[in-house]
Parts: structure tokens; sequence; C-alpha cells
């Protein structure tokens, strides 16, 4: 498949090998639920937080010349 128009559950069931939903946390005063996708010939994929994306922008701003690439 190279041009997906429409999202059918039949494409979302071929994608995705399992869900894992697992306990809710609490300990910060609000209700998280972990949710682990694993998908088919890919597995689980780590997205980073919200959080981990700030501070790795801000590591990229502070030292800029550790992170140039050349193509």
């Amino acid at each position: 498949m190279t041009e997906i128009n429409e999202l059918t559950p039949t494409l979302v069931n071929s994608l995705i090998e399992r869900i894992e939903v697992h306990n809710n946390d609490k300990s910060s005063g609000h209700c998280y639920v972990k949710v682990d996708i694993y998908f088919t010939a890919v597995g689980m994929i780590d997205f980073p937080t919200e959080q981990e994306i700030l501070a790795m922008m801000e590591e990229i701003r502070a030292n800029p010349q550790d992170f140039r690439f050349v193509a």
C-alpha cells in the first residue's frame, strides 16, 4: 500500500499486532494509563513524551555543535 485515503477497521487490524493497556497511575494526582501498541512487522515503537522532546530541544539549542550532521 502506498496511498491510503481512508483508515478502515480492516486496515487498522492489519497494521496493529496487539495493544496492551496497563494499570492506571494516580501517583501525581492525575490519572495516567500506559498503552503499548505493537505494530505488525515493526514491534513496539517508543515515542518520546512531551517533556523528553522539550529536554532534547533544549540540549540541542545549548550545544548545537554536538548535533550537526553532514549528508
